[in-house]
């Protein structure tokens, strides 16, 4: 078959507040790589078309030209207005074409979905992979789809019928790696701030987090599964050889959960010589100094903590399940081995304060990541926040899906605590006294490490100036 791998339209103004579309890039979409991959390995013709390149009426022709017999819409929460409306149109330039979704958005809540969209055919749940792989295979081939699990699909008489939970995939090497020949790789860059040179690829060591936070949406689970060191070790060669790579993001939820998995890796990338910087997320109590200095004698240059809050209150609300102090430590244990620190806070906790906002500014410039991110709480679909607003409890939030966004310029959610205004405010001064600090402006120009951060540094400089605008603007409202 012939299958269109598909990332709606969208652009900057979709996901990020007016203050920081200057910094915002665009990277390919994983997941959606991986399905490319297994379905090119089963025989299948694929076109991968971004929606960040291209408007609905160009990706519709291009699908229409490349003789689709079937798209694959990749969804999150964010974006459904606009991949339910390219799915509709697409459905009426062919009635015929087979049409399926899958991602984070289409696993949370794959009943309201297949209620908006009459286009829809199938909704592919959990990890697509393979589930999209005997899908695909089924329609070429006539046969019914009724014993595919992982699905939700419209019968003949246009009842939709769930076909059960799939399970995870144990091995991860058995995947191919993602099939990033088939994108527009010279298009991509990244968000400022996210890497500190380019070329830059992303990628997953493991999938699944065994954490307990009510924000998080565990589409992959809470059971971490391990790609082997050597897999992924292969697969940056393949990187650096045909696209001239020199860092890797790593998405992963938890890389530093299995400190034996993660020094495997370290001497792999010591004993073939490979030369990239490298980015990872963990949690402040899955770290020590020895890992540490592996990992900074490996190339890693940069550790993601989510922080969230600098209130221990606050952590307990979210189920984090760590202290103040340990985070703290972790983050002065990276820095004492030369690895720099990217941190993040959110506003609008269940039951947090103005106040204690404004306590968490202050931990975030204790702590002196050498980058910080601010955003205002999201209850995604699926997740325990989201459950417990749907059921009257922390606070109020909209119920349109295109407002479900950590970047906008209005927080979708308000905890009964603060209002809108209190969570906004709390952003922009966050960035404002973090920033702009001479000490810290110092420290960041001594420490850049390529032209990209000099670039990075220009864009961040002209959101502070907006930001500090728009506060100017509310300081001089009248009160009342």
């Amino acid at each position: 078959m012939r299958i269109a791998l598909v990332v709606p339209p969208w652009g900057p103004d979709d996901i990020r507040a007016r203050d920081t579309r200057g910094i915002s890039g665009c990277w390919p979409t994983p997941g959606l790589q991986y399905v490319a991959a297994v379905l090119r390995d089963r025989g299948h013709e694929i076109k991968f078309l971004e929606g960040f390149f291209y408007t609905n009426e160009k990706m519709r022709k291009m699908v229409s030209d490349f003789r689709a017999d079937a798209i694959g819409v990749y969804v999150i929460s964010l974006l459904w207005d606009q991949a339910s409306t390219f799915i509709s149109d697409v459905k009426q330039d062919n009635p015929e074409i087979f049409t399926f979704i899958g991602g984070h958005g289409a696993t949370a809540m794959p009943d309201r979905l297949m209620a908006e969209c009459e286009a829809l055919d199938v909704i592919v749940a959990g990890e697509g992979e393979i589930t999209a792989g005997e899908l695909i295979d089924a329609i070429a081939e006539g046969r019914d789809i009724s014993s595919i699990t992982g699905l939700l699909y419209r019968d003949a008489d246009g009842n939709v019928t769930n076909t059960g939970k799939r399970s995870m995939i144990q091995n991860l090497d058995e995947l191919p790696f993602p099939a990033v020949e088939l994108c527009e790789m010279e298009r991509y860059w990244p968000s400022f701030e996210q890497v500190s040179t380019v070329p830059a690829m992303q990628m997953i060591a493991s999938r699944g987090c065994d954490g307990s936070c009510i924000y998080c949406y565990k589409m992959y689970g809470r059971h971490i599964r391990l790609r082997s060191p050597e897999k992924i070790v292969d697969e940056i060669e393949s990187y650096v050889k045909n696209y001239g790579v020199r860092e890797i993001k790593f998405w992963d939820e938890h890389f530093t959960f299995n400190h034996d998995h993660v020094y495997k890796f370290c001497e792999e990338l010591i004993e073939r010589n490979v030369n990239v910087r490298w980015w990872v997320s963990c949690r402040a109590d899955a770290v020590d100094k020895r890992l540490l200095r592996a990992m900074k004698a490996a190339g890693c240059w940069c550790i993601n903590f989510g922080v969230e809050s600098g209130v221990q209150k606050n952590l307990d609300t979210l189920l984090k399940f760590e202290t103040i102090d340990r985070i703290r430590v972790a983050v002065r244990l990276a820095h004492s081995v030369g690895i720099k620190t990217h941190t993040t806070y959110i506003f609008g906790i269940p039951g947090e304060t103005f106040k204690e906002g404004l306590e968490t500014i202050d931990f975030a410039k204790e702590l002196g990541s050498f980058t910080v991110e601010f955003f205002p709480i999201t209850p995604f679909p699926g997740t325990p926040l989201y459950k417990g607003v749907m059921q009257g409890k922390f606070g109020k939030m909209s119920s349109n899906l295109d407002d479900q966004g950590m970047l906008l310029d209005r927080p979708c959610f308000v905890p009964f605590s603060m209002t809108a205004d209190n969570i906004m405010e709390l952003r922009r001064l966050a960035y404002i006294r973090y920033f702009l600090r001479p000490a810290f402006i110092i420290y960041r120009l001594k420490n850049l490490m390529s032209p990209f951060q000099l670039r990075a540094m220009f864009h961040g400089a002209w959101s502070l100036i907006q930001m500090v605008g728009q506060q100017i603007d509310r300081l001089a409202k009248p009160k009342g």
